[in-house]
């Protein structure tokens, strides 16, 4: 076991041979990306690539969510592979793992750069977006008014989405990847969706902090762009189902990345907006001050009672000889636990990691400003 400090990312990208700016443009904002653990999740894919021969590997990500660990991957994979429950997992996923294609990627650019034309004359669609997301007027906010979207943003975001349906399914895919970023971007939040920023003397909405900083960010017009692709090749698949109901009946992998939900902070409604852009339904029934769908989805992995029993029976359930697993200290599950389940199961090494945790958001300002991530890779085999 060994303890170590890391608050990188952007080097360790760079030195992976890929483009830094899809880290720095087109990774969604995002409470669990991994990218400050670029090195040693890297490091340890390289481990087990070595340990197999140094051939290439057969890898998936069971919890993909930002998709940053199964980009990671996809350097020294023959096929990667990505899960989540969400919808907007899938959709980047679907955008961020395909091989480039120069063409499709031109075509792509064509299709933006006539969108943005138009978006930035006015063009609009009646969408609920700017209806429930963004109020009338960014200059008279009013009390109950959802302020998620300056009324610019929210616009764009309705016409971008309904025109993108028009396109053949391979641009679609191209566009509405990066389009979600931006809208993780340029949302009036600090990272996550349960709330907007607000006066903190009215309650009223407001553009920024309590400073009124990140205003630029949020303000700055979302437009349209083709995706940063990965330089390396590979074959891909993406899924959206249970981890636990997909694993058996998954062909053999050689490594699987574990991440699940640690607590009972749910993704399903800490990014509910990305998954409305992802298939634009105007949701029926919403919570009453932040309009989260009533009907998002919920995983057992943020119920207390049953993450170690979920997590001991996917262990069960996976076909693949290596087994990454991130889990930090602030988990419903032990490390201690973890570690006694992957022990009884082969060789484990474990590497300790102590990083900066994400507070920008109210309902998590009482974390500890670093945490502990514990990563175990187990070989069945060792």
């Amino acid at each position: 076991m060994s303890q170590a400090t890391f608050d990188l990312g952007l080097d360790d990208w760079v030195e992976s041979g890929e483009d830094p700016s899809f880290l720095t443009r087109q990774l969604i904002t995002y409470i669990g990306n991994k990218r400050g653990l670029a090195g040693p999740i890297g490091q340890a894919i390289v481990d087990v690539r070595n340990r197999l021969g140094g051939r290439k590997l057969r890898s998936i990500d069971l919890f993909s969510g930002s998709g940053f660990v199964a980009r990671l991957m996809k350097k020294h994979s023959s096929l990667v592979a990505s899960n989540d429950l969400e919808l907007y997992a899938q959709a980047i996923g679907e955008c961020f793992l395909a091989d480039r294609n120069e063409i499709l990627l031109a075509e792509a650019a064509q299709h933006a750069d006539r969108l943005n034309r138009a978006a930035s004359d006015g063009a609009s669609h009646d969408g609920f977006i700017r209806k429930l997301y963004s109020p009338v007027d960014d200059q008279n906010i009013q009390v109950g008014e959802r302020v998620f979207y300056s009324n610019d943003n929210a616009r764009r975001l309705d016409f971008y989405v309904q025109e993108l349906v028009h396109l053949p399914d391979e641009i679609r895919r191209l566009l509405l990847g990066p389009l979600l970023s931006s809208a993780s971007i340029h949302a009036n939040t600090g990272g996550v969706f349960k709330g907007f920023y607000k006066d903190k003397n009215t309650g009223v909405g407001k553009f920024g902090a309590a400073a009124g900083d990140a205003t630029s960010r949020i303000l700055a017009p979302i437009t349209l762009d083709v995706p940063v692709q990965s330089i390396f090749k590979s074959e891909h698949e993406v899924f959206r189902r249970y981890a636990n109901d997909l694993a058996p009946e998954l062909d053999t992998f050689d490594l699987v990345y574990i991440d699940p939900p640690y607590n009972q902070h749910p993704y399903g409604s800490n990014y509910f907006m990305l998954n409305l852009l992802a298939n634009y339904e105007r949701p029926e029934r919403v919570s009453r001050v932040s309009g989260i769908p009533m009907d998002w989805n919920r995983s057992g992995y943020n119920v207390k009672k049953r993450s170690l029993s979920l997590l001991t029976d996917l262990f069960d359930k996976i076909p693949s000889r290596f087994l990454l697993v991130s889990f930090n200290s602030e988990g419903y599950v032990s490390t201690e636990d973890i570690r006694g389940e992957l022990e009884a199961r082969g060789r484990v090494d474990e590497e300790i990691l102590k990083y900066n945790t994400y507070r920008a958001s109210r309902n998590l300002r009482d974390r500890s400003i670093y945490v502990n991530e514990h990563l175990f890779l187990l070989d069945r085999e060792g």
